[in-house]
């Protein structure tokens, strides 16, 4: 008699029951299901508001671009009168820079917050270029704290 292997034997007859039991059980299936289900679903609706408002940043970056290329055309159209743009003076770069961030709709975004601003003179006309750093509402779940977002805009003379 070989007694080595009996003892596991007897204790897999005991495992086995209880697994036989489990594997049957059906209770709380659907709650397990959606909790594993709704890890993706979660993570799919948030990533389609982020990247939703990602976008209708860009859309209103590129506005206020454009209006502050029409502003540049008529600051430098009025050489030595203060131009009005938006009802507001504008006499310099930093006016039309202030203006174009007057122009972004719905977001509340200081003129020093759109970084590299420069208003030149090229042969589309007058044109503005600026970028500015997008954060995410998750942002501390993302490795990246930021996307840039550059924007050109040209108005003719």
């Amino acid at each position: 008699m070989n007694l080595g292997y009996r003892p596991f034997l007897v204790g897999l007859c005991r495992i086995t029951r209880p697994l036989r039991r489990l594997l049957k059980a059906c209770d709380g299936v659907e709650t397990i299901e959606f909790a594993l289900v709704s890890i993706a679903l979660f993570t799919l609706l948030l990533g389609v508001v982020e990247f939703g408002r990602l976008y209708w940043t860009q859309s209103e970056l590129q506005s206020a671009a454009e209006a502050g290329a029409r502003c540049a055309t008529l600051v430098h159209l009025s050489a030595p009168n203060p131009a009005s743009c938006g009802g507001t003076a504008v006499s310099d770069n930093a006016g039309v820079q202030t203006f174009t961030a007057s122009q972004l709709l719905g977001m509340s975004v200081p003129s020093g917050d759109l970084s590299n601003f420069q208003v030149t003179a090229g042969a589309c006309g007058n044109q503005i270029t600026f970028s500015y750093t997008f954060h995410f509402i998750v942002s501390g779940l993302l490795p990246q704290t930021g996307i840039v977002l550059a924007t050109t805009a040209c108005h003719q003379t």
